[in-house]
């Protein structure tokens, strides 16, 4: 008698699931899926938005664009192990998927990264 057979995807969906549910309860974070993002771009480089701030910050709705460390890094024109020191509004913590594996990465606020972008131009 054999059961049902749970692939290596389905493990992988289950916990981007249970990462995507954690950030919301917690953060007030929505991951977007599919081609529901946004372009962001910033000077002559663009990344698609994979998360959104849903939380009140204390002027209402936030509704911006977070950036992965490695998103914020592209848009800034700085190396992958980029971040910021001290974003207006704290960074969000999240387990993302890489092709190493889940990795521990911080979301930035569009807002912080274009102040650290304009900050790289002076």
């Amino acid at each position: 008698m054999s059961g049902p057979t749970v692939t290596l995807n389905d493990l992988i969906e289950t916990h981007l699931t249970e990462i995507a549910e954690d950030a919301w309860e917690n953060h007030r974070v929505i991951r977007i899926t599919g081609d529901n993002g946004r372009i962001i771009q910033l000077g002559s480089a663009a990344v698609w938005e994979r998360w959104t701030c849903e939380a009140d910050h204390g002027d209402g709705l936030c509704d911006e664009p977070l950036m992965t460390s490695e998103q914020a890094a592209t848009l800034v024109g700085q190396p992958v192990d980029f971040s910021i020191p001290e974003p207006s509004i704290p960074a969000v913590e999240v387990h993302g998927l890489t092709e190493h594996g889940f990795q521990l990465d911080e979301l930035y606020h569009l807002s912080d990264v274009v102040a650290e972008f304009w900050k790289a131009q002076v």
